[in-house]
């Protein structure tokens, strides 16, 4: 299934935390980089609600379809993997959707990335 361009009319930022570092207490997450903005699909799945540890916690399902790109390559060292995040729409208060999984569309036509939103509390 070829990536249609009109179709890629949404903007997504992919972005990875920098290495994390010892305050002298605990270790603290570094700070997010962002690795790319680009032009993507954004499919919304079925959300779902749950009970986990006394707390109402709800996630949406979302698919983004990407243009292919050697940087992303999944397969790749360095490439995309679930350490990633997206944040949709790409600006600061974004929603931030953790990436379950990232494969390749066709020979290296597009890269389709599964994501969910934590919403809740």
């Amino acid at each position: 299934m070829p990536l249609d361009a009109g179709a890629l009319n949404r903007r997504i930022r992919i972005e990875r935390d920098g290495p994390s570092k010892h305050d002298g207490f605990q270790n603290v997450p570094g700070v997010a980089a962002v690795l790319a903005t680009v032009w993507a699909s954004h499919r919304p799945g079925g959300g779902r609600e749950r009970l986990a540890n006394a707390e109402n916690a709800a996630t949406a399902p979302a698919v983004f379809r990407i243009r292919w790109n050697k940087a992303f390559d999944p397969d790749a060292s360095g490439g995309l993997s679930p350490d990633d995040r997206v944040r949709f729409p790409a600006r600061d208060d974004g929603a931030l959707y953790d990436i379950a999984s990232v494969t390749e569309i066709g020979l290296r036509e597009g890269i389709e990335i599964i994501a969910t939103k934590r919403t809740g509390r």
